[in-house]
């Protein structure tokens, strides 16, 4: 019986498979009386074929494979063997040849060499992966070795070796999301949060009306990128805890700037009934860092749903009540966009950076956006495009009737902003 080809070498990745490099991973064995090797799994993959098809994963799985190839080429010795799982293609396995001196201890090497293709892969897959599921992804990266044992057929034992990592690989991304959580908790426990500042702009002259408060995580963390703060929260069950330190030291930060202009700050909808940041209490706390509240806006995220308006619509009143205006963020990317306008009302509707992105080529973009104008028109609320970074979508949406924008194209987010 003929073996397909595709059993020997995956074109489409440019990989052999295992079968194909079988003599020279028997002949490592052999030779050094053991083996070590590594995996990485990017179980992530399966999901995004369900969802986007096969084409889409084809892609990322090249994606992969490419950043792979790089680091093998970068950081790891010519003589390892780099191949693809055969039947579990989202599984790429290292087989780390021989030292090249006696004296060089291979076991030593095995876990820090892992650590250091995690490293160099995770925030790669993370920033190709998250347009797609919008979560923190992780590749699994494990490592394992087997003794040479001649009761045992040697591919078994290799069998045997590549389960073993995989399996260690899910044990070490387990290790992983505990320490992100730990160090998490570390960083709200310890107020390790700061806040930067990006101008909203008025479009007709580009005058700054206000700013957005934008927050980080430790410079020298992985929780810098905002996106992976967020997300780990979420995944951690801290959503609550790190939304309202971010408030809290925007609010904090706001007071050493000396500024008339409007802040915006981030929150949650489950933070909106935090009764630390309600009526009085937020009243006493504005008056104590010398912020008018007329000039803080409470942007009400999209990410999470609101089930009950009664409840959420009352919790609002305490914050109008001292003078305090809501935005409705990201409109066009949450659950119930229109539900939400109708019901809250919002002084500001802030449209998803996904509608002005190439707003200028687009007729349907154009529309949306037209009918979100004309509807801010109608309850007294005002329109910020978010994510404006070219002139044509600048141009384009001030055509179309928006008021403010916000977007590298007017400023990035920098920790000083202007004086009165």
């Amino acid at each position: 019986m003929e073996v397909p080809e595709g059993f020997y070498y995956n074109k489409d990745l440019g990989l052999p498979t295992i079968i194909s490099k079988h003599r020279e991973i028997e002949d490592i064995l052999i030779k050094l009386q053991y083996m070590a090797c590594i995996t990485v799994q990017v179980s992530h993959l399966n999901k995004i074929e369900y969802l986007y098809g096969s084409v889409v994963y084809n892609e990322l799985l090249k994606y992969v494979t490419d950043v792979l190839m790089d680091i093998r080429d970068k950081e790891l010795r010519k003589d390892d063997i780099f191949v693809i799982d055969l039947f579990d293609v989202d599984t790429f396995i290292i087989f780390l040849s021989a030292p090249r001196e006696n004296r060089t201890k291979l076991l030593s090497f095995l876990e820090p060499i892992a650590e250091r293709i995690r490293v160099l892969i995770e925030r790669k897959v993370f920033e190709t992966f998250y347009p797609y599921l919008k979560e923190n992804i992780r590749p699994a990266i494990g490592f394992s070795l087997v003794i040479n044992n001649p009761m045992v057929n040697n591919l078994r034992l290799i069998t045997q070796l590549i389960n073993n990592a995989k399996q260690m690989g899910s044990f070490m991304s387990m290790k992983q999301d505990y320490s992100s959580k730990f160090e998490l908790q570390r960083i709200i426990i310890e107020h390790e949060i700061s806040t930067v500042f990006q101008p909203i702009v008025d479009l007709a002259d580009k005058s700054v009306i206000g700013y957005e408060a934008l927050s980080r995580g430790p410079d020298d963390s992985e929780f810098f990128t905002p996106q992976i703060l967020f997300l780990t929260a979420a995944a951690c069950g801290l959503s609550f805890e790190l939304d309202r330190l971010c408030r809290r030291k925007a609010l904090e930060r706001v007071r050493h700037l000396h500024t008339d202009k409007k802040i915006f700050v981030n929150t949650l909808t489950m933070t909106i009934h935090d009764p630390e940041f309600r009526g009085t209490y937020l009243k006493d706390l504005l008056e104590d860092l010398k912020i008018k509240p007329e000039n803080v806006v409470f942007e009400v995220s999209e990410k999470l749903a609101i089930d009950n308006y009664d409840i959420f619509r009352g919790a609002l009143q305490d914050y109008k009540d001292i003078g305090i205006v809501h935005a409705n963020d990201d409109i066009g990317k949450g659950y119930s966009d229109l539900e939400r306008v109708m019901e809250l009302r919002p002084g500001f509707m802030k449209i998803d950076i996904s509608f002005v992105r190439g707003v200028s080529h687009s007729y349907i973009k154009q529309e949306i956006i037209k009918s979100l104008v004309n509807l801010a028109k109608g309850i007294g609320s005002e329109v910020i495009a978010e994510g404006i970074e070219t002139i044509d979508e600048y141009e384009k949406v001030k055509e179309l009737g928006v008021s403010f924008g916000q977007g590298y194209l007017f400023g990035r987010p920098v920790e000083t902003i202007g004086s009165r």
